[in-house]
């Protein structure tokens, strides 16, 4: 079985970019989350 090492090292950048881009999207749904709760405080009656 031969791996070809050029691949291997494109596959594994296109792995990286990946779960950058999911924890990118997961971090900014939860900076906006936080800056809802800030800007609409829950009302005490």
């Amino acid at each position: 079985m031969s791996v070809n090492m050029a691949d291997l090292e494109k596959a594994l950048e296109l792995l990286v970019y990946g779960w950058g881009g999911v924890f990118l999207v997961i971090g900014i749904i939860y900076l906006a989350s936080k800056l809802l709760v800030k800007a609409f405080p829950k009302k005490n009656n």
